[in-house]
């Protein structure tokens, strides 16, 4: 059964391996079915739906964020601030 966590799973692959999301943004059901991820039909309709830009656009903003924050634990840890 599908679960909110199926969802953060595909949005943590996409954001973590571009090839992953490029064919997510090409065909989300293939990209999704070959990484193994089962969503309910309501959830892949939900993502084949979604305006590509925006989903690609939201992605690397995540990335972005991400990188960001791990860099700043970086410089602290390192005593680089």
């Amino acid at each position: 059964m599908a679960s909110q966590e199926d969802l953060r799973a595909v949005a943590g692959k996409a954001i973590a391996d571009p090839d992953f999301r490029q064919k997510l943004l090409d065909d989300p059901e293939a990209a999704v079915k070959s990484a193994g991820i089962e969503l309910s039909a309501d959830q892949m309709k939900a993502l084949k739906d979604m305006d590509k830009a925006e989903l690609e656009k939201g992605l690397l903003d995540i990335d972005e964020r991400l990188t960001m924050a791990c860099w700043g634990k970086a410089q602290h840890f390192c005593g680089w601030d």
